[in-house]
Parts: structure tokens; C-alpha cells; sequence
């Protein structure tokens, strides 16, 4: 990943070179959507669940912008591929509303500079 701040963190787990792997590549499909100065923070954390399986929970957050996404699943890479899209949906509509914001203002502001 080439200018992501990431930061991941295991709990109750093990944090493999596989799984750091296989952590960024699925997160490289928000770096179009991210900043050089937004820092991305994953928690891999595994749980019992109630029927004594295990269970993993994924939780990304996004900061300064304060975009949260988590999800549960059977493993680790399930809950990942669950919480990716969450946060990538957050962070789309981010981009929209800013992109829709500066076009109505650019388009306010041609009519006020406007010269006739």
C-alpha cells in the first residue's frame, strides 16, 4: 500500500505476516477514497460466541474523518470482507456530498462573478 497509514491490531489473536497480507490488500480498495494524512486503524478481535465457537470481529476505523465500520463473522478474513464494504460506502458517500457541495458552490459563485 503505497502512502496508507495503517495501524492493525490483534486481540485474542495472533497477527500472522499472512493475515497482515492479506489485511492490506483488502484495504487497498479505499485508497482512492483516503488522504495521505487519514490514518486507518484495524482491530481483528476473537471471541467465544455463545455456542463456544469461536468467533472474529473486524473494525476499522478511519481518523480525522471518524468513519466506523465493524462486522462479525466465522473467521477473520469473513469479518474483513464484511466490514470493508461498510466503511468504503461511508467513504463514497463522503466523497459525493463534497463533490456535490463544491459543484453547487462553484456554480453560485459563477453567477455572482459573472460579469454580463
Amino acid at each position: 500500500i503505497a502512502y496508507m497509514n495503517l495501524n492493525i491490531k490483534a486481540t485474542k489473536t495472533t497477527l500472522t505476516p499472512s493475515l497482515q497480507e492479506e489485511i492490506e490488500k483488502k484495504l487497498s480498495v479505499l485508497e482512492d477514497f483516503l488522504r495521505p494524512e487519514d490514518k486507518v486503524q484495524v482491530e481483528i478481535e476473537a471471541r467465544a460466541s455463545k455456542d463456544n465457537s469461536q468467533e472474529f470481529r473486524a473494525e476499522i476505523i478511519i481518523r480525522p474523518s471518524g468513519l466506523f465500520a465493524d462486522a462479525s463473522g466465522a473467521d477473520v478474513y469473513e469479518a474483513l470482507d464484511l466490514a470493508v464494504p461498510k466503511v468504503r460506502h461511508q467513504l463514497i458517500k463522503s466523497k459525493d456530498k463534497k463533490v456535490s457541495e463544491r459543484r453547487s458552490f462553484g456554480g453560485l459563485k459563477w453567477k455572482f462573478w459573472k460579469r454580463d
